[in-house]
């Protein structure tokens, strides 16, 4: 267990619990201490693992979680909530999120039903339906289950400019719609959740707007990534991988492989590749069914960013979008 990072009268406690997630190594959440208050930020996942793990956490630092006041999470996905209900179910404190955060930590019957119905919608027009079985199994599950899943608190939503004692609210969107980063400018602290990660990069996943319209995710994280960049830092506190300094070194190489990205899709797609499938295949193989969820939240997030760049053009071909090189 690391020791617990201060900065003048705060103090940051890690819990970097070591195991395998993904591409990961590790999955975090913090407990931060600004001098009157202690904050859970994020709650890792929901296995015994994690839970041990955070329990001994609390013991190596001599906390409790009766010490904890509040709980500040940076996005929903179900890596960065696992022991919030833990927590209430011994201690009933306030939950502050991003405002669409909210629909998503309740597990909403009419959010989750929409859920299901974009995805159906837009596999089927980047023709890849057929490779989905497994995903809309675990999307049904959810709804059936989601009494048990939800979020069993009282939740306030937060918003762009807010500021929740000594942390800002900046929204960056990409990787999530509700994602934000909790960021204590006095002392250069970010607590960015999935954004950015150490020597690894962060997805930017394929989401659905107020009114289910695919969202510009790829164009969401590049600018997210430059709203962080922009910040006097000092710490970066993510969900992932290390705590670390020197932010803008990562940030760079996360906005370079954009660019490589994009580069990779266009050259696909002028090779002679027009579907989706088509361009995931030639850039990933065997490794798409495995991995469809993420690979093909990949495809399709650059090829809309590209065709928003002027480099790719689409047209639907029997209820088909396929593509083309602009010119």
């Amino acid at each position: 267990m690391l020791d617990p990072i201060k900065q003048n009268n705060k103090t940051v406690y890690p819990i970097i619990c070591p195991m395998k997630y993904g591409g990961m190594k590790s999955i975090n959440c913090f407990l931060y201490d600004n001098g009157s208050t202690l904050t859970l930020i994020d709650g890792g996942v929901h296995t015994s693992q994690f839970i041990d793990f955070f329990n001994e956490s609390l013991k190596h630092y001599q906390l409790s979680i009766e010490d904890i006041h509040q709980i500040f999470l940076t996005h929903h996905h179900d890596d960065h909530i696992g022991v919030v209900n833990t927590v209430l179910s011994k201690k009933q404190i306030p939950i502050f999120a991003h405002q669409k955060a909210i629909p998503r930590l309740r597990f909403d019957e009419v959010y989750l039903k929409n859920k299901i119905d974009f995805f159906k919608k837009l596999y089927e027009e980047y023709g890849c339906l057929h490779l989905s079985e497994k995903r809309f199994e675990r999307m049904n599950q959810t709804l059936l289950n989601r009494n048990e899943l939800k979020i069993k608190g009282d939740m306030y939503p937060l918003q762009e400019g807010d500021q929740i004692e000594d942390c800002k609210i900046i929204e960056v969107p990409g990787h999530s719609p509700d994602s934000v980063i909790f960021y204590d400018e006095s002392e250069g602290l970010q607590f960015l959740g999935d954004l950015v990660l150490e020597n690894i990069s962060t997805n930017a996943l394929i989401d659905f707007d107020d009114n289910l319209q695919l969202l510009p995710t790829v164009s969401q994280y590049e600018a997210s990534l430059r709203k962080s960049l922009s910040l006097h830092t000092n710490w970066v506190f993510a969900g992932h991988e290390n705590v670390f300094q020197h932010h803008e070194q990562e940030i760079e190489k996360k906005l370079e492989r954009i660019k490589k990205k994009e580069s990779r899709i266009v050259e696909a797609v002028g090779n002679g590749c027009q579907t989706t499938i088509d361009i995931a295949d030639a850039l990933y193989g065997k490794r798409v069914e495995k991995e469809f969820v993420f690979i093909i939240s990949e495809i399709i997030g650059y090829l809309e960013y590209a065709i928003s760049r002027g480099k790719i053009e689409k047209r639907m071909v029997n209820g088909q979008w396929h593509f083309s090189v602009t010119g």
